[in-house]
């Protein structure tokens, strides 16, 4: 896939209306807070991607509301994709017709990666829940419905377990209350447990592509578990059992939204025994699987974006990665230096030529 053409109004600091890459790679770079990473990510959001921290802080200053418009080339020919953003939210198009993201993801999009990606190993559970999460809602319409209502019932019970009257763990709670949290177990379990299925068939797939491109970044052997806290076929039995202290605690404590993903570089677990530089691999090579699965799924390449390319990476990191965006129909990325190779854009103060 390639961006033929990005237009942009109010996107954070950007000013120039047009951008329009050509083919291979093409190397965005200026200085900090130039506006290099505000490029990018209106990239990403025009081709349908998630981004963190809601939609407003993306426009800019004193304005109402933003819009990004991109045009793209697939294997099946020209689309037209159109976000605009305000503060009640975003609204999408889809060659002139209003489209969900549901749609969107039948299209390749692309493929992020920057330094906030080091909370992929650092950060907390949640981040890398939202990091398959939002993969497996690339490849399954059906999955990210079942998030949605797998949320909704999950914050019913929790809404109940709060609201109830909580006993010790000696007492019996009164039957309506074991008759309405009943319902909502049966919810839960209903999303859940296909949740969890799919998580792991996700897994098994994601597992040896970034084996593949860890070993390609560094030595050492990288592997990625799922840290579960209950089976699929033993969801409900652990929502019963752990009832008691779930009412205690005023919070459901099993279940998809309490799971993670382990990350372990030669068998130790990578947060607490990694270095920095070690996990910043881990990371790249996250995204870099995350590209190359993708990349099957829709038969062609989604477009690579990399923001500050170069940063904490040594001189063999920086040679894979460059060698992965060099073979590929099109890559950008953005940093404070070039790569030497490809095209060159320079960006000050949200204006680039």
């Amino acid at each position: 896939m390639r961006l033929l053409r990005l237009r942009q109004k109010n996107f954070r600091n950007l000013s120039t209306p047009l951008f329009a890459p050509g083919a291979g790679l093409t190397t965005i770079v200026g200085g900090n807070a130039q506006g290099k990473t505000n490029l990018l990510e209106a990239i990403e959001l025009a081709l349908g991607g998630e981004l963190r921290n809601g939609t407003t802080e993306r426009i800019a200053f004193g304005q109402s509301e933003a819009w990004v418009h991109a045009e793209i080339e697939t294997q099946f020919g020209n689309s037209r994709l159109e976000v605009r953003l305000s503060r009640e939210g975003r609204e999408h198009k889809l060659n002139e017709a209003p489209a969900s993201l549901r749609e969107l993801a039948q299209l390749p999009g692309a493929v992020l990666l920057g330094p906030d990606d080091l909370e992929l190993v650092l950060g907390p559970p949640e981040e890398r829940r939202r990091f398959l999460d939002v993969l497996l809602s690339r490849f399954s319409a059906r999955y990210r419905t079942m998030l949605g209502q797998y949320s909704r019932a999950l914050q019913q019970r929790n809404a109940l377990l709060k609201s109830s009257f909580r006993p010790s763990k000696e007492e019996r709670q009164p039957r309506s209350i074991q008759a309405s949290i009943g319902i909502w177990n049966q919810e839960l379990v209903k999303y859940g447990s296909e949740i969890l299925s799919l998580r792991r068939r996700m897994l098994s797939k994601l597992s040896p592509l970034a084996r593949e491109a860890y070993r390609e970044l560094a030595p050492g052997e990288l592997s990625l578990e799922l840290s579960e806290t209950t089976d699929p076929e033993r969801f409900l039995q652990a929502l019963e059992d752990n009832l008691p202290d779930d009412l205690q605690r005023g919070a459901t404590s099993v279940g998809p939204h309490r799971d993670d993903l382990t990350l372990l570089l030669s068998g130790r677990e990578a947060a607490r025994f990694a270095s920095r530089g070690e996990c910043r691999s881990i990371a790249l090579a996250l995204r870099l699987a995350e590209h190359r699965l993708l990349w099957s799924h829709y038969e062609e390449a989604p477009l690579l974006l990399v923001d500050e390319w170069n940063t904490e990476l040594d001189a063999r990191r920086r040679g894979a990665l460059l060698a992965y965006a060099q073979s590929l129909p099109q890559a950008i990325l953005a940093g404070l230096e070039t790569p030497g190779a490809g095209a060159i854009i320079e960006i000050e103060a949200g204006v680039w030529r």
